[in-house]
């Protein structure tokens, strides 16, 4: 099977201009400093499939740990304590840089689960440590044509929440939806794009609707299946929540702390236009996910990813594929010999 770097050679992207906003080397460690983890509020339904996108996100098979009051102790899931407090935030052992916190949306708590919600956002957005601020919402639809949009979500998004929080909308189970309009005499295709029409119909438009709608919306098919293409909807996931994100050094946060998933977030940041070099690019992000590493191989191997990426947008790789690994295998050992 072809490596992810291999298939990338084929799809590789143009070279970016500059960012205006991109901040240089040092700037970018002092950001670094300053801004340890992302916080993200998950609100959803039961058996949305949130547990599931987020193991995909920190590329985690194991439970998240859930921190105590007083974040100085790691508790484990229970059926008394679970991760349904919105206050009590969890993460996984995998990726400690992501902090969450789980709302089990508005249909099993009413009124009451909506103003809890709107009261949390209020509180993380009066925290003067930017480490407990709150950073983005994935707000969890289960696409259901019985009950597209229940009462207390319609009010969630006609409600002017405190704080500014951007807010990505997040389809999951869409294959359940298209078994939901399947039709047999129809090809497949046929159902996937019927399926697509009826997302947009009887969700996205009425969401757009709303006074305060989500600023990005993604959907999710097959996440469970680990042969399936759960890296690349990730991928997509990234990408919105980047682009929702209006202050830079947010943005930048988000995407390099996804340090298990170093090729997503290197494509997102050149995507984004995060820096105004390649060298600027490779010079974060060894300084960020270097110190992380847990072996020397990691650290490698963290470095190879990188110097691979710079060799990718420099347009080297118009060559063949042999060029291209005996390229790359070349900075992997200069890589080394530096550590």
């Amino acid at each position: 099977m072809r490596s992810w770097f291999q298939r990338k050679i084929k799809r590789r992207p143009e070279p970016q201009g500059l960012h205006a906003n991109a901040p240089d080397p040092e700037e970018a460690e002092k950001l670094r400093s300053k801004y340890t983890h992302f916080r993200i509020l998950v609100i959803g339904r039961a058996n949305a499939g949130k547990t599931t996108m987020l193991k995909r996100v920190c590329n985690s098979t194991e439970d998240p740990c859930i921190y105590d009051e007083k974040r100085n102790q790691l508790l484990e899931p229970t059926s008394q304590r679970g991760i349904h407090d919105i206050r009590r935030p969890f993460s996984f052992q995998s990726n400690p840089h992501f902090i969450f916190h789980d709302s089990p949306g508005f249909e099993a708590g009413g009124e009451e689960e909506l103003q809890n919600v709107l009261s949390f956002l209020e509180e993380k957005a009066k925290a003067k440590d930017v480490d407990e601020q709150l950073h983005a919402i994935w707000f969890c639809f289960t696409p259901d044509v019985s009950r597209p949009l229940l009462a207390l979500e319609q009010e969630f998004f006609n409600t002017q929440r405190t704080g500014n929080v951007p807010v990505v909308a997040i389809f999951t189970k869409f294959d359940d939806l298209i078994i939901q309009v399947y039709d047999r005499e129809k090809h497949y295709s046929d159902n996937f794009e019927n399926a697509l029409a009826t997302l947009e119909e009887k969700f996205e438009k009425p969401i757009k609707a709303y006074r305060h709608p989500p600023r990005a919306y993604v959907r999710f098919q097959s996440l469970h299946d680990d042969e399936g293409n759960h890296q690349e909807q990730i991928m997509e996931l990234t990408k919105r929540t980047a682009e929702s994100i209006d202050d830079f050094t947010l943005k930048n946060l988000f995407v390099v702390v996804q340090n298990n998933n170093l090729e997503v977030c290197i494509e997102c940041a050149v995507n984004t236009k995060l820096f105004k070099s390649n060298n600027d690019l490779v010079h974060f992000f060894l300084s960020f996910h270097s110190p992380i590493a847990q072996t020397r191989k990691e650290i490698i191997d963290n470095q190879h990813c990188i110097m691979v990426w710079a060799y990718l947008l420099d347009g080297v790789c118009d060559h063949s594929e042999d060029d291209y690994i005996k390229e790359t295998d070349a900075r992997k050992k200069k890589a080394s010999l530096h550590l």
